[in-house]
């Protein structure tokens, strides 16, 4: 990896941090969802630094460069985000059509009473 490229992942994670850490005080985000894109750049971070890690797990899983395993690796871990955020999305969905019911059902019933 060419030392500009290190640098600019580095600084690009580093800033990807600074905006997580601003849209947690601004409580635009929760820290739940955060700690996902925390720990997220900061293996980016850890990648810019340590290269030769990489280069090492790669040898021993068995790829022939280690951007293979990285890209597979950083796919697997955003499909798996997508289907546990897809589960989220579901169940608050329900949530919504239960209250949305709830909430014609009492309506109706202040309506009959009057």
């Amino acid at each position: 990896m060419s030392g500009l490229l290190r640098v600019l992942l580095v600084i690009g994670a580093i800033l990807m941090l600074i905006f997580m850490l601003k849209k947690i005080r601004m409580a635009k985000l929760k820290i739940e969802y955060s700690v996902f894109w925390i720990s997220f750049a900061s293996i980016l971070v850890i990648m810019g630094v340590f290269p030769k890690i990489f280069y090492e797990i790669s040898d021993f899983i068995g790829f022939q460069s280690p951007i293979s395993m990285i890209f597979l690796v950083i796919i697997f871990v955003l499909m798996v985000k997508n289907f546990f955020m897809s589960i989220q999305i579901s169940q608050l969905e329900n949530k919504i059509d239960n209250l949305v019911q709830r909430i014609a059902i009492d309506r109706k019933i202040d309506r009959d009473n009057m």
